[in-house]
Order: structure tokens, then sequence, then C-alpha cells
């Protein structure tokens, strides 16, 4: 007992002795700036991260004096920045630099020197240990050679060795080259050595813990030796033999690549280096044999140079560290795991795959001319978002008559949750929607009940890790992109299609997606991006007519139909109207389909639905709904209402809609009524229609749907931007479980005589659309077509087609009144005898040929044929005016004027209570009155009048509106 003293007085000594563990640890982190062509040279650089609020940064700019900036070395050329972090922590981090003075061009970027990124924004990652190292570099020259070999040392004891070897070279006195003080090792080479060659370092403290690591490989020798026949970009397996895979890169200027993968541990093997084929100096390919296992599936990916781990542009799925791992189980069913040894983004393969049997043999693509096309955001459409509930909902796009749907892109993109328009890899399948063989299998069910498939491509730029980008870097010396971008609208990195490699993969895509999964043609995103090199990039002649943008695209058209004759081609390209003519003609006097070119009339048609049919302001008439009628051939354009792009009419009709008496369209009924009207001056005109998800139903207008950049103001700060999640509304259609319905979790409750009402839209809509397909008048090219569609509320369609099947109408007319108050519509009928009222709104028998006048109700159509034709359910429109709101206003208000501001006119709208006398006057910002719009008494009701401000000057105005008593006010804002 008397020794426990001793004993405790010993191990207290002994601990006393020891050092204690610091919480925290000095690093010193460095960018070192690409000095390969063309040289990175930033004004100054910064270190953001989740230790310093991210610069702190504004929309991306880091100011100049921000506490992340970096000291410069100018003998290393270096930038270094020492931060304290508690040793354990994890964080996250970038490097951002100034591109000129004023820090207005900046860069961000992943930091070179670490291969650990995590996020969609590939965000560098370190994990503070004690010891550690940080950021082994290999520096370089300006032709790749490595000239010094460098790296970040830190931990709480000093180090008493460091050993280090560059290639085969071992050296023992790494702590001549150790700078205590900053943490950083360096030695300068005494002789340059190729890129990739291999740099390991061990290093020991004085409490005997070691930290080491091990980079690149030393420079192989490489085999020159020809491709095989029929070996192409990417992957190739053999028909003969099951487990035979061919790898091919296209990679002029490099020295050597090896294939790392699950058979080899992803660790550099010279029995997977690349052989070589260099057909010309900016022709090189590398590739491979490989035997693997029949049916197995193998992650891979390219060590190129021994310091660039990139994946194949032609793989058909990608695995993903970082976002795979938020993909559930119920959406993609047996994801393969992440490998051991792999870095980044590794492609997948699988030689001697049992093939997708196909049943859609017997399937026919409708004609162009004929299509109506279903465009659809699968992440706001379903909310499970995965391609067998999708198919589930089949028989609604059927019932509904459309006969295509088209997909916003589902090739691989950043992130999980996403727009689609940012590819990364081209011909994979997006894991976010499920795996590749339900895709297949949505296709397939589709076709069997005669829905095409159209994907939405995005082929103008790629963003990272996409290996068109990473492979050679965002810079001018990659030939595969453009550096300055060649066009205004450039998001992420512009693709150089002058360029044959990505001729090539835009070629092979193409077909991929075409022949794999039978899908029946695409919708090319931003076509007109598809510039030449030496464009130039001018904001204004970027739509003038382009001969070498022509030749690119129908260089692709003509690949594409060499592989299936009649698929579909679709452009957005809004260009000069001469261009876009020689692109919707182009290969039809051969037999070939032709493109065609999107066209949008989303203003067009919000001015009528909302009742401005005579707007000025605004495009109000609907004559180019009928693509002859612009030049075109009757297929040559795809027209729309509403696209991903713009705002909903809905929205506009019951936050803008025009009002008179009784009649208002902004209530929810009403705007419904005004939908059917205009769908039925868009259905019946003959040639392919669009139409954006949940027109059918009224989407817009609700809770959360105002899309904010998408024209016309009037959104609140929480609703959804273009790209953002949209409210799933199921609800609008059914009385549907929580789980199909709602919007980040909110159950949003549709009222029964509410979604009665969008019911009875979705079935009008399907009427008009089942009469289209069902007769041929609404789709030939030999139909003649004579519209009343212009600046004017009376309005008609007169459709003839002398070479009508028998038993189909031969003549058909549509009339509608797109005012807000009751009007007249004469329209003459080609002969006499019967017609017939397909909405039931009264047959009649006429005496003969001529002039007929119609008397309709706000919002009132009428469709009538010279056959009979099967009449769809009673009362889906409104047929008298019992079924309009004649409800008196209960309070006096002056709405906002509408459009505001406004160039020469606008509408101004006000409601009575009660019968009084009435003045509404506009006066300028000094008092002066400038006009009298009204002075008069009136009875209760609502009111609207047209404002013409010709002649006064730009400038903010007040207008008064007094009735009796009271008195209301608003502002307008004339510019011009």
């Amino acid at each position: 007992m008397r020794r426990l003293p001793w004993l405790l007085a010993l191990v207290f000594a002994l601990v006393g002795t020891l050092p204690t563990q610091a919480q925290t640890l000095d690093l010193t982190f460095r960018f070192v700036p690409d000095l390969t062509p063309p040289a990175v040279t930033p004004v100054r650089a910064f270190l953001p991260g989740s230790f310093n609020d991210w610069g702190p940064n504004s929309s991306g700019r880091i100011q100049i004096s921000a506490p992340s900036a970096m000291d410069y070395v100018p003998q290393e050329n270096e930038y270094r920045k020492t931060l304290t972090l508690d040793i354990g922590g994890t964080y996250q981090y970038k490097v951002h630099y100034h591109n000129n003075g004023d820090g207005s061009n900046f860069t961000w970027i992943t930091d070179p020197l670490n291969p650990v990124f995590v996020g969609p924004n590939a965000d560098s990652q370190i994990e503070v240990v004690d010891p550690m190292f940080l950021q082994a570099a290999r520096e370089t020259d300006n032709g790749g050679n490595i000239v010094a070999v460098s790296a970040g040392l830190f931990g709480t004891a000093e180090f008493t060795r460091i050993d280090f070897e560059v290639n085969a070279t071992t050296y023992t006195n790494g702590l001549d080259f150790y700078d205590a003080e900053s943490g950083i090792f360096r030695f300068e080479l005494p002789e340059a050595v190729a890129p990739g060659s291999r740099f390991a370092l061990n290093a020991e403290d004085m409490m005997g813990r070691t930290v080491s690591f091990d980079i690149g490989v030393p420079p192989p020798t490489v085999v020159d030796q020809a491709r095989p026949v029929g070996i192409q970009d990417g992957i190739t397996y053999s028909d003969a033999e099951p487990g035979k895979v061919f790898l091919s890169l296209l990679a002029p200027s490099k020295s050597y690549v090896y294939v790392l993968g699950d058979f080899n541990d992803f660790q550099p093997d010279d029995a997977y280096l690349m052989r070589r084929d260099v057909v010309s100096d900016d022709e090189v390919y590398w590739w491979l044999e490989m035997d693997l296992t029949p049916g197995e599936t193998y992650a891979f990916q390219y060590l190129v140079d021994g310091t660039q781990r990139v994946t194949d542009a032609y793989v058909p799925l990608v695995l993903d560290p970082n976002n795979d791992r938020f993909i559930p189980e119920s959406v993609y069913p047996n994801l393969p795991e992440y490998p051991d040894g792999a870095q980044g983004i590794v492609g997948v393969l699988t030689p001697g795959a049992t093939p997708y049997d196909w049943q859609d043999d017997d399937y026919e693509r409708p004609a162009q001319q004929d299509l109506v096309i279903y465009e659809m955001l699968v992440r706001d459409f379903i909310t499970a978002h995965d391609y067998d509930t999708l198919a589930d909902t089949l028989d609604y796009f059927v019932n509904l008559g459309v006969n295509a749907l088209e997909l916003m892109p589902i090739q691989e993109f950043g992130g999980n949750e996403n727009w689609g328009y940012q590819p990364t890899f081209h011909l994979a399948v997006d894991k976010y929607y499920g795996p590749p063989e339900q895709l297949k299998a949505f296709i397939d069910a589709a076709h069997q009940r005669g829905l095409a498939i159209i994907l939405d491509v995005v082929y103008n730029h790629a963003d990272q890790p996409s290996p068109l980008v990473t492979l050679f870097g965002a810079n001018d010396a990659n030939p595969y992109v453009h550096v300055p971008e060649q066009h205004p609208f450039n998001v992420f990195t512009d693709l150089d299609h002058t360029y044959f490699g990505v001729q090539r993969w835009l070629d092979r895509a193409n077909e991929w997606w075409l022949t794999e999964y039978r899908v029946d043609g695409f919708r090319f995103d931003l076509s007109k991006g598809f510039t030449t090199r030496d464009y130039g990039g001018d904001v204004g002649a970027w739509s003038a007519f382009n001969q070498g943008r022509i030749d690119l695209l129908t260089r692709m058209a003509d690949e594409i139909w060499a592989v299936d004759d009649d698929a579909y081609i679709i452009l957005e390209h809004f260009a000069d109207a001469r261009e876009d003519r020689a692109l919707a003609n182009y290969g039809r006097d051969a037999g070939l389909p032709g493109m065609m070119l999107w066209n949008n009339l989303n203003r067009a048609y919000s001015q009528s639905a909302m009742g401005y049919p005579t707007a000025t302001d605004f495009e109000s008439t609907l004559e180019r709904t009928y693509p002859p009628n612009n030049g075109y051939p009757l297929d040559g354009q795809i027209t729309f209402m509403e696209s991903h792009d713009e705002q909903w009419l809905m929205y506009r009709n019951r936050e803008f809609g025009n009002r008179s008496g009784d009649y208002d369209t902004r209530t929810v009924e009403t705007a419904l009524e005004r939908m059917k009207l205009v769908g039925a001056f868009f259905y019946t005109v003959p040639g392919p229609r669009m139409l954006w998800q949940f027109a059918e139903i009224g989407y817009g207008g609700g809770p959360g749907e105002c899309l904010r950049d998408g024209g016309g103001g009037g959104c609140a700060t929480s609703d959804p931007g273009r790209t953002g999640n949209k409210p799933i509304r199921w609800d609008y259609f059914a009385d549907v479980a929580p789980d199909r319905n709602g919007f980040n979790g909110q159950v949003q409750v549709t009222s029964a005589s509410e979604r009665e009402a969008r019911v009875r839209l979705y079935k009008t809509w399907g009427a008009l659309l089942k009469l289209r397909n069902e007769n041929a008048i609404f789709t030939s090219e030999l139909t003649d077509v004579d519209l009343r569609v212009g600046r004017t509320a009376d309005r008609y369609i007169r459709l003839s087609y002398g070479g009508a099947p028998a038993g189909q109408p031969s003549e058909v007319v549509i009339v509608g009144n797109f005012g807000v108050v009751s009007d007249d519509v004469t329209v003459d009928f080609a002969e006499g005898g019967d017609w017939f009222s397909y909405f039931d709104n009264g047959d009649l028998e006429l005496a003969s040929a001529g002039p007929q006048t119609f008397t309709l109700l706000p919002g009132e159509f009428r469709v009538y044929t010279n056959e009979f034709v099967e009449k769809p359910e009673a009362g889906l429109v409104v047929t008298d005016a019992e079924q309009i709101d004649t409800a008196v206003p209960a309070t006096l208000a002056l709405d906002a004027a509408y459009p505001n501001p406004f160039a020469t006119s606008t509408t101004l709208e006000y409601a009575l209570p009660q019968a009084t006398d009435v003045t509404l006057t506009v006066y300028d910002l000094l008092g002066r009155q400038v006009a009298t719009l009204v002075d008069a008494p009136q009875t209760p009701g609502r009111y609207a009048v047209s404002f013409d401000a010709a002649g006064l000057a730009s400038g903010a105005y007040v207008v008064r509106l007094a009735a009796g008593d009271s008195v209301e006010t608003t502002r307008l804002t004339i510019t011009r």
C-alpha cells in the first residue's frame, strides 16, 4: 500500500514529459497556376471555403480585399494561404482567382492538387489529421514536363526524416528541402521528367508517426499499333466473343494512358497500358483489347499521363461517389456500388449483356404533320420521378389524345435534381430517373400505345466532369471546345462543332439513342449554338444568317437519317428566317422528312386567352399558328402556346386577365373556359403542335405556380424560377393520395367543383384532339386554310379538303369570341345543307352557301363540320349566359394597369359597387391633367378602359378614379 503514492508520482511524471495533443493545426494551402498553354496568369487568387464563409462572395464574385486572399510567392510562382484548423475537422473549399484588375472577370476551380472533392459543385475536401500531407504537386514547365515536386507536411511534432522518390531515383535527404516554418517541402529536379512521373514521399516525426503518399507512375514504354478494323471511339463489344471489349480514346498530345478498373484494382498495370495509333498529329487514338467475364459489370476509368483520371465520354452509365448515395433504392434498384480504389466519376461497361427484349416491332411513329407532342420534365410530373411510375401514366396521355412525349434532358447531368441542361455524359442515363432497362421498358410500353418518344438533347455545351472538357481542360488548347464561347447565351463550356472529334461523338450519341433505346427523334436545345470556331460571337450577328451553321446542322441531319430515315429532328433555333426555312426544307427534295423548328406563340395565345385580342404592345395575332403562313412546309414548325421556358397561360389569365362588367377572366372558372377557347384555335390548325405539361388541367396561378423568370411579373420571391422544382398537382385531375401529390411535403387540396372544372378542360382538349386525330382535314398538307385570327375579337378558322376520306368532313368552320363582351362573328360557309356542331351548341341547316353571323358570349367558341362526327359528352363548354358569373362587385376598386410599364397603350380596369357619377383621369407628376378617360354616370359592374398614351413623354403618371365621394389611384409608367 505504501508503494501506491510512488507509482502515481511516477505515472504523473511520465505523462508530464509527453507532448500535449493540440486541438488545431496550421496548414498552408497552395495554388500553383498551370503553365501549359494557354498558361493561367491570375491577377490574384483566393481560398474560399467552409472555414471563411466561402470568401465571402456575392453572386460568385470575391472582393479584392476579402480575408480569403492568398499571398503570392514569386520565386515559386504560387499562391499561399495559412489557416488554423481543428484536428479531426472536415472542410470544403475551392480556388478562386481574378483574371482582371477589378475582379469582375473571375474563375472558380476545384483544387488541382487535391483529388478529393464532393457535392454537385465538386468542392475540394480535406480531413485534418496529425500528422498529414496536403497538396502533393508535380510542377511543370510550359511543355508539360515535371521540373519540381512539392507537398505540404504538417504535424504537432517535428519531422525527423523525409525520404522521397521520383520515378526510380530515391532521395533520403528530404529534410534539406523542407521549410518547417511554412510546412512546404519542395525539390527542383536536376533534369525535367515526363508528365505523370511517379512522386512518392515518406516522412516520420519525433514521435515515430509516419505520413506517406504516392502519385503517378514511371513513364512506360508505349507500343504503337493501328486499331483493329471496326473499333469505334469509346466502347466496342465483340459480336463473336461475348467477353471481348475494345476501348478507344481520341487523345492527341498525351504521352501514355492506362485503363484502370475492377479488373486491376484501379492500379496502373502494364497489361492495361493502351496502345497508340497515330493517324496524324491531330488524330491519335489510344486503344486496348480486354477479355472479361460475359455478363459481369465492370467500373473503369482512364489514367492519362499518370496525373489525370477521366471517364470515357461514351459510357452508358456512370458511378458518382458524391451523388449516388442520394438515389433511393425505389428509383434505382441494385445500383452498382462505387468501387474501392477509384477516384472521381467512373464509367460502367458490361460485356455480353443480355439485350432488352423489345415488344414494339409493329410500332409506326406518327407522321410529322400529325404530331401532337406533350413536353414534360419527369422530376416535376410525378413525385416518384422514375420510369416505372411514368409508365403507369401512359393511359393519361393516350386518353388526352397526344401522340408523342418529349422528355426534357435525361442524359447524365450535374448533381441529382436538375433541369437537365447541365450535361456531363451524353450517352449515359441519369440515375435520378431510374436504370437504363426501366427507360427501355417505358419506351417500349409507350410505343405499344402509339406514343412516340422524343428526347430533348443538349449538344451545344458540356460541363465538367465531361471528358470532352476535362481531358484537355476548359481552355482554347482543347480542340473540343470554344474558349471564349462563340455566342451570348452560352452556359458551361461551349463545344466546337467544327472539330471532327465533336462531330464523330455527336453522331455516335445520336445513333446510340436511336438504336439502343429506339427513341423516335430529338429536340436539339439551343441549336443556334452550333456555331463555327471563327464566328466571332457578336450578339447582334449571332441570329443572322449563317451558312456555316446550316452546314453543321445539315451534316448532322444526314448522319441521323442514315441511321433512321424518318427520325424526328426538332430545332430550338430562332435565327434569321432564311436560315430557319433552309433547315426546315433541307432534304425534302430527296425524300427525307426535313427538320422542324420551334414556333413560340406564347405571348400571342396569352394575350388572346386574357382577353386582349387587339393589343399592340404585345403580340396578339395568331397568324403564325399556321406554318405555311410563315413560308414553312406544313410540318416545318412545331407550334406551341407554352413550353418549359415561358410563363403559364393560366397564371396570366388569373393575374392579368381582362374584365368587363360581369365578365372576369381572372376567376378560375372563366380562366379555364378561356383555355378551351385558345385550344379550339390551336389544335384544329394543321401542322405539328406541342403542349407543356399540365396545361391541359389549367396549371398556373395556384400556390407556387408563378414562374419568376417567365415574364409578366407579379410573382412572389418564394415562387420557383424556370429551373426550380414546381408543385406537382395531380389533385387538379383526381382525388389522389398524398404521395402522388403535393410539393415539399405539403399536400395541396383542390375543391371538388374546381377539380371538375379542370377535368372538363382536359376532356375538352381531348375532344379537340380526337377530332383532329381521326379526321384528315386537320393534318393534311392539301387542306385549304383560311384564318381570321389577327388583332380582332371576332375570329374564325375555315378548313376545306376535297380529298377527305368518305365519311369524314371536307369542310370545317371554327368561330370564337376572344373579347370580354358579347360580339358577332360573321363567316362564309362553303355549302348549304346540314352542319353539325361538334360541342352540341346547336346544329345548323343552311339553305345555301354564304355568310352566317353568330352572336357569341365572351370566350365562347363553336366548331362546325359538314359531316357528322361522334360528339363528346355534353356540358364541356359554355353554351348560355347563365353559366357566366354575374356577381355585383362588393367594393370600389381600381386595379393595376396591364401592361405596365407600356409603350403606347394599356388597359385600366375598375369595379363599381353601385350606380354613381364616375371620372377617370390621368395626371403627370407635376399634377397636370393629361387625359380624361371617363366622365359619366355608370351602373354597378366591372369596366375596362383603354388608354392611348401617344404624344405623352416617357415617365411616371398617376391615374385617379373618382366615384361619388370615393377616390382610388394607381400609377403608370410609359417607356419608349
